[in-house]
């Protein structure tokens, strides 16, 4: 009896349907290197193969969120290369009043070893985890002291618009707050603390409602924002007109920092660093119009539009560096 082979089944790694090879690395539209405002990057061995690629990708400085158990050994084996966000010790979360004493002798660990921006995690997940918004006096306390010491503030605020309702991940039955309800937060925050520069995470969580945003941006002269979260903003991004986007980028390109928000992890190769900074690569400096490299759940089929915006080399020299560099002296 003759038996035919079956046919192998091709498996595409979840960063790379489109079979590229991201050591092909495409050529930038201005040269020099770039400032990522935001990843998560911790322990040295591991942060040796995110730096392969980044390398290769033209980034230069690094803005991370590490636990401060890892800042010495960090700074050691890559001097000069990395701007430390003070972070809590997110597993402190099992008693609130812990959790905030632990927070504000982080603050000044972190603050001892140079670090100038302080992170408030607040999307509505974190909220319910640790029952407290940017409101409570708790979290008050922890602002109170970081301005004391000198730190600027970072917030993750918003989450993709489409997790909110009724139907939705963050369900209001569920004691979650509304979309708006979660930047009225925010903007008490913002008149709180004027004297202090202040980077919205995720295009400021409203990549989704440009109008918003820019009305935030038009209040708030010391609110800034970083393009991190890949698939988010190419998602956001391709639900809207081209055009009125690339506007955005444009009108507000001088409160616009770029970051990738890549994790470190052993699970983690190569190519899945390599495969966020090609695509935002061609979402910044190209017209690429076709199906993103990514694989993404959320978006329809698991395969999300990316549509380039080709933004002018002035703007991107903006949003790549110079933004960075003065973001501590305004």
């Amino acid at each position: 009896m003759n038996e035919t082979a079956a046919t192998p089944i091709r498996v595409t790694p979840p960063y790379n349907r489109l079979g590229l090879d991201y050591h092909n690395i495409p050529p930038r539209k201005i040269a020099g290197l770039i400032t990522d405002a935001h990843t998560h990057a911790h322990n040295v061995d591991l942060t040796r193969a995110f730096l392969r690629a980044a390398d290769d990708y033209s980034i230069g400085r690094i803005w991370t969120m590490a636990p401060l158990e890892d800042v010495d050994a960090m700074q050691a084996a890559f001097p000069g290369r990395f701007e430390f966000i003070a972070i809590p010790k997110w597993q402190e979360l099992s008693s609130q009043a812990s959790f905030i004493d632990d927070w504000l002798r982080r603050l000044d660990g972190f603050r001892a070893k140079g670090s100038r921006l302080m992170k408030f995690h607040a999307a509505p997940g974190t909220q319910k985890r640790m029952g407290m918004d940017l409101d409570h006096p708790q979290l008050q306390r922890v602002m109170k002291h970081a301005w004391n010491l000198g730190f600027h503030f970072m917030t993750h605020v918003g989450d993709p618009k489409d997790w909110f309702g009724p139907d939705k991940k963050y369900k209001p039955s569920d004691g979650h707050k509304s979309f708006a309800e979660q930047f009225a937060m925010l903007d008490r925050m913002l008149e709180q603390y004027p004297g202090r520069t202040h980077l919205g995470a995720h295009m400021g969580g409203s990549v989704e409602v440009l109008d918003a945003l820019g009305d935030r941006l038009d209040r708030f002269a010391h609110y800034r924002i970083d393009s991190s979260a890949t698939k988010w903003m190419v998602r956001g991004i391709a639900q809207q007109p081209v055009p009125r986007v690339r506007e955005f980028f444009i009108r507000y390109q001088q409160r616009i920092l770029f970051g990738s928000d890549l994790v470190v992890g052993d699970k983690y190769n190569y190519d899945h660093y390599a495969s966020r900074y090609w695509v935002h690569q061609q979402l910044w400096e190209t017209s690429y119009d076709g199906p993103s490299p990514i694989e993404d759940p959320d978006a329809p089929g698991g395969v999300a539009a990316l549509k380039g915006l080709n933004l002018p080399a002035s703007v991107l020299e903006r949003i790549y560096r110079t933004n960075a560099e003065e973001f501590f002296n305004p």
